[in-house]
């Protein structure tokens, strides 16, 4: 008998692999360029910040990028938007290039600055001559995929593609009674619902005159206009109220037996699913209570849930959840405790994200906050793995200036964090610029263009007096 055992290597998530500066695992955040700039790719559990320039165009387009990766590495997808609409957002995301169209994109690139530089007369001086460009150094990736930004992707991919949409459009859902102490928004069809039905159409009740209906009519205003957990209170005083008080005139003893036939049908019901009810109502309670907008506690509770299934479980090796939101903390999540809504719900995100197969990214108006609050930016990129702010150039007179007229703006890295590594991956250079092309979104080492104004000549007497000295004294060495 042997002591060799044969070696099971488990297979990675889908579009991850194992870093080799860090040997963490990472993700690609869908644009090569970016990649090669926090060290190859997103590490699991990790949240990257991406603050949105004065327009917000460039931002949306890193987003699209990282949805669009999802997409092709058929990894799980969270987007959730109260600015943008998710599903148009998905609908509108890059077409993926083949690995030949990339090369001759690739080599189509580096023969066109060839030519720009030969046309402009232009060489580049001997010690920078070597140095490669950041775009240059992408072809060596082994995870992440090409787009082109000018055509859309296949609509038979994204039917296919795990996506979960958020964008509070739920906030009105409809108030189910389960007889009983708990709130269900269940649908099913033995549960009785309090929808708004047109008393006109209901079986008349004997011995009801119009008075009556009337009545019915004003209450069923009154209790629209009533929140819903006022609501919840009046009607269980109701069915107190229906218990106590005797039966009405002219209705028989059928009416009675029909509530108490649907009571016991929906209690053996709510026995089956109580655990499940109870869990989620807990939660509910509890997120209405961190929280004084009721937005981040329903956009954290649907994070949670998806991030709960067994495939996305630390450890194991499964599947991949990307979450994406899209202009959180932007005017339409203002209120009077906006602050501090934003870092509980930041604080919380990461907790979810760090236990369990995920990465996050998240677009900011950072120039937004920062004139509600300015020491909220400090708490925010505190609370986050990567922080890349883009300056844009557009209004402002960066736009026209000729040292920039080649770029769209400025990257800055405010934050670059170590996730179980002793030492954080930098870059070359912080000096950043990137620009949006018609096809792609490029990031490159940025360099002013070399002086081409004339030099102003020296005086005649300081000549005469360079050359006199030079001829009179020897040179030491």
């Amino acid at each position: 008998m042997t002591s060799f055992r044969k070696r099971t290597v488990q297979k990675p998530i889908r579009g991850t692999r194992t870093s080799p500066h860090t040997a963490q695992v990472i993700t690609s955040s869908g644009n090569p360029y970016l990649d090669v700039v926090i060290g190859g790719g997103l590490p699991m559990g990790s949240i990257c910040l991406i603050e949105e320039d004065r327009f917000m165009t460039h931002a949306k387009v890193l987003a699209k990028y990282f949805l669009a990766e999802g997409v092709l590495s058929k990894q799980e997808i969270f987007l959730g938007s109260l600015d943008d609409i998710p599903a148009e957002m998905l609908r509108r995301l890059p077409k993926p290039l083949t690995d030949l169209e990339s090369e001759v994109e690739q080599r189509e690139e580096e023969q066109a600055a060839a030519g720009a530089g030969a046309e402009n007369g232009l060489r580049i001086a001997w010690r920078y001559n070597d140095l490669p460009l950041v775009n240059s150094e992408h072809a060596t990736a082994k995870i992440g995929h090409h787009f082109n930004l000018m055509e859309q992707m296949d609509s038979i991919m994204l039917y296919y593609a795990n996506t979960t949409m958020w964008d509070d459009s739920h906030k009105e859902a409809d108030i189910v009674i389960a007889f009983g102490d708990e709130l269900s928004k269940s649908s099913s069809p033995t549960s009785c619902s309090l929808e708004q039905q047109p008393v006109e159409n209901a079986p008349p009740i004997p011995g009801a005159g119009e008075e009556i209906i009337q009545e019915v009519k004003t209450k069923e205003d009154q209790f629209l206009l009533k929140t819903s957990e006022e609501q919840l209170t009046y009607i269980h005083q109701m069915l107190r109220d229906m218990e106590d008080d005797p039966p009405i005139p002219g209705a028989g003893e059928e009416i009675i037996q029909e509530v108490k036939t649907k009571e016991e049908i929906n209690a053996n019901n709510n026995n089956n699913s109580s655990t499940t009810v109870a869990s989620s109502t807990k939660t509910a309670s509890q997120e209405s209570q961190v929280f004084h907008n009721a937005r981040y506690g329903g956009l954290l509770n649907d994070i949670q849930q998806l991030l709960r299934d067994e495939s996305f479980v630390a450890g194991t090796k499964k599947n991949l959840c990307r979450v994406c939101l899209t202009s959180l903390g932007s005017p339409l999540w203002y209120d009077e405790h906006f602050g501090e809504d934003l870092i509980k719900f930041l604080t919380l995100l990461m907790a979810s994200v760090r236990n369990c197969n995920s990465v996050c990214l998240i677009t900011m108006p950072m120039h937004l906050i920062a004139k509600y609050d300015a020491s909220l930016v400090p708490k925010i990129r505190q609370l986050v793995d990567y922080a890349i702010e883009l300056e844009s150039f557009a209004g402002s007179e960066k736009e026209t200036h000729p040292a920039f007229k080649e770029y769209s703006g400025l990257l800055h890295l405010h934050k670059m964090s170590a996730l179980n590594t002793l030492a954080v991956h930098m870059p070359d250079t912080t000096d950043l610029a990137f620009k949006l092309r018609r096809k792609k979104f490029v990031i490159e080492k940025f360099h002013l263009p070399p002086e081409l104004q004339e030099s102003p000549k020296p005086d005649s007497c300081s000549t005469s007096i360079l050359s006199n000295s030079n001829a009179t004294a020897s040179l030491d060495f």
